[in-house]
């Protein structure tokens, strides 16, 4: 045997020869072109790949006039790749017979296996795997439709797509659907760019997404890595993958698949993997600068911006339109996007008077009332602006052809005179083939939709900033048990890595309670503490505000009793603690995400958290940068700013007890399943901020 025989390909070898093979074998193949299986020779002999073509069919004969083995083992040696379009349940043994020829890596583009949703298939699929491992054979798939390398070329599967002859382009694409690319190539077709190279990723049984984006992150032929993904198999690989490939120069853009409940179901039901939390990906992409789009439109249209080297410098938007309504519809799309356009520098202003014509220098700026004659020199101050991230421009059929010419030059010249600006035409209406021509040669993307166009600039503004690398984090080790810590533990646990919380003392009985009371100085909090004992408030287990011996009499049997009865085994006491003075409450938390691991929440808190659903999500660890930027998500963000005239908080405290808790998530990543910090009270002015009240659920490591 030959060494290569001996031992499977490592995966990084697997690829390279999965989309570079020096010959290749279609299992399978009919000589009905009718049929998927009769579309993948005509594909390749259409393009011209350069290697050798086999052709395995059990009838013989000959196909397209290549001659048919009538077996697996028939095949002559230096075969690379082998294209199995056997019938699901005769998957196991091709992919056996190619190991036995030497045929290092099978794509398996057949369904029928744990995407089905049954123990059968399910069953098949895990024979398919041990088939690979047992018999060296590195697979692609099963359940997916082939390769795609437009530099081979390989148009390597019966994607409608894989028939068309594609110029070589400079966008990746790696999917866990298939069918997307048919869609995705003549959108990207349309802003001058096409592919490098395209994996349909199918059930991964073996090599998945993160092999072929680590293939992409070094190869010269992609500049851009688009991504269409139900899930990751491994989290923080995917993240040093998008930043490994964010050092190189390489932006990814992603369309995240299965973000609601249905689409979570379909997603099983069509690559069999379960969908990832949407939350955490957002955070995830956030924190990494992965542009993020929502639709296929969106994702091609940000890929063609990117490949042209043009990404924002800012989340601002300018914007400008040839009618005073077109700007106004600019104006309000944008900001309900989120997306409001910033006011113009004073010094654009300053240089756009003598220009503007009859115009308001405003953003967005009416560039048709400006008139023709100065529409190049506005363009160039609009550009110039600081807050422009991106320019966009909103076309409403001006009067003649010279003007719409003149427009049409003057973006193609601002888009070749700030080569990394990205700039975006909306065009509802029909354009004149030179207003066409001129666009497409500039390769600046006409958009007719303005909805379409507000997406694009979300999406693209979503990757600012790029990544940044993680600080070290140290804190003290722990290694809770597994369970739910009472509120009391809670706190010793997170005050060990600095958390703020009030003076409390825990008490066994009415006595005790006096004397923490006296201690501490009246007026007191009273509330239970016991493992199984949450939600206090719902419960009639907390009295706020407690003036006097008294009153502290009442709520403490009162508070004691109904605790006991709550939860008589686990009941640890009651909590007198200080009074903290009014505030904003916030909720802090952390999450365990099965592919990307502890995620901190920030919320509005209190009684209204569920109520309001404001929360923002982000990866551990948070610098000072990530923490603003979190808590900039955030409605609450506007509270502790003072609104309606109210005084500011002190939101540098809330942002030292955010960073804080990254860190306990980082250190006991292992050993906590969920924290619950609500309400964190923020104080007005420089008064800090502190958790009131706390819950820890410990993981089961």
């Amino acid at each position: 045997m030959t060494a290569r025989e001996e031992r499977p390909l490592s995966t990084a070898d697997a690829v390279r020869t999965l989309l570079n093979p020096r010959s290749v074998a279609l299992v399978g193949a009919s000589a009905d072109e009718s049929k998927f299986s009769g579309q993948p020779l005509r594909n390749l002999l259409d393009a011209g790949y350069p290697g050798a073509v086999h052709v395995v069919n059990r009838r013989g004969g000959t196909i397209l006039g290549v001659p048919a083995r009538t077996a697996i083992d028939e095949l002559p040696p230096g075969v690379d790749v082998g294209l199995v379009m056997v019938p699901a349940a005769q998957t196991v043994h091709a992919v056996e017979e190619l190991g036995r020829a030497g045929v290092p890596v099978a794509v398996v583009a057949v369904s029928g296996f744990a995407e089905v949703g049954t123990a059968e298939g399910a069953a098949l699929q895990r024979q398919l795997a041990a088939a690979g491992r047992d018999c060296r054979v590195r697979i692609v798939g099963p359940n997916c439709n082939g390769v795609y390398n437009t530099t081979g070329p390989l148009p390597l599967g019966y994607n409608y797509t894989h028939s068309q002859r594609l110029a070589p382009g400079r966008v990746g694409l790696v999917s866990h659907s298939g069918a997307m690319l048919g869609g995705f190539v003549p959108l990207l077709e349309r802003y001058g760019q096409s592919i490098s190279s395209f994996v349909s990723c199918g059930n991964e049984v073996d090599l998945d997404l993160l092999d072929f984006v680590e293939y992409l992150v070094d190869d010269p032929h992609t500049n851009v890595i688009g991504l269409i993904l139900d899930g990751v198999s491994d989290g923080p690989a995917f993240r040093r993958l998008v930043r490994g490939a964010a050092e190189r120069g390489k932006p990814v853009a992603a369309l995240k698949l299965g973000n609601s409940q249905r689409g979570v179901t379909a997603t099983q039901a069509h690559s069999s993997r379960l969908a990832g939390s949407r939350a955490a990906y957002e955070a995830v992409f956030d924190a990494d600068g992965v542009v993020s789009a929502p639709t296929l439109e969106t994702l091609a249209a940000c890929c063609g911006v990117l490949a042209e080297g043009r990404r924002p410098r800012s989340r601002g938007v300018v914007a400008t339109s040839t009618s005073g309504a077109g700007g106004i519809l600019l104006a309000d799309t944008l900001s309900a996007a989120g997306r409001t356009p910033p006011r113009l520098a004073p010094t654009t202003v300053d240089r756009m008077r003598s220009t503007a014509g009859f115009a308001q220098v405003l953003n967005p700026f009416d560039i048709g009332a400006a008139g023709v004659d100065s529409v190049a020199a506005n363009l160039h101050a609009l550009a110039a602006d600081p807050g422009a991230g991106t320019l966009i421009l909103y076309l409403t059929p001006v009067p003649t052809m010279s003007w719409r010419q003149a427009l049409a030059e003057a973006v193609a010249r601002i888009a070749e005179e700030a080569p990394t600006l990205p700039v975006l035409v909306v065009s509802p209406g029909p354009l004149a083939e030179v207003e066409e021509r001129t666009y497409h040669e500039a390769r600046i993307p006409v958009l007719p939709s303005l909805l379409d166009a507000v997406a694009v600039v979300e999406s693209l503004a979503s990757g600012v900033p790029a990544y940044q690398q993680e600080p070290h984090t140290t804190g003290p080790a722990s290694t809770p048990r597994h369970g739910t810590l009472s509120e009391p533990e809670s706190k010793r646990l997170l005050a060990r890595y600095g958390i703020a919380f009030p003076r409390e003392i825990l008490t066994g009985d009415l006595d005790e309670g006096f004397a923490a009371a006296r201690k501490l100085g009246y007026p007191v909090v009273v509330k239970a503490a016991g493992s199984a004992i949450a939600h206090k408030s719902e419960h009639g287990l907390v009295a706020l505000d407690v003036p006097d011996a008294e009153s502290l009499r009442r709520h403490y049997t009162d508070v004691e009793s109904r605790a006991r009865r709550l939860d008589p085994a686990g009941f640890e006491g009651v909590l007198v603690g200080e009074l903290v003075g009014d505030g904003v409450d916030v909720m802090l938390g952390v999450t365990v995400d099965p592919d990307f691991g502890p995620m901190v929440l920030v919320g509005t808190g209190g009684v209204l958290t569920e109520l309001v659903a404001d929360v923002a999500t982000a990866p551990v660890p948070l610098d000072g940068c990530d923490a603003r930027r979190l808590l900039a998500r955030t409605k609450v963000d506007r509270l502790l700013a003072g609104y309606r005239g109210a005084p500011p908080y002190d939101r540098e405290a809330l942002v030292e007890q955010m960073l804080r808790l990254s860190a306990a998530a980082q250190c006991l990543r292992d050993d906590v399943a969920a924290v619950d910090l609500n309400p964190v009270r923020v104080a007005p002015g420089s008064g800090g901020a502190v958790a009131l009240d706390a819950l820890v659920v410990r993981g089961t490591r």
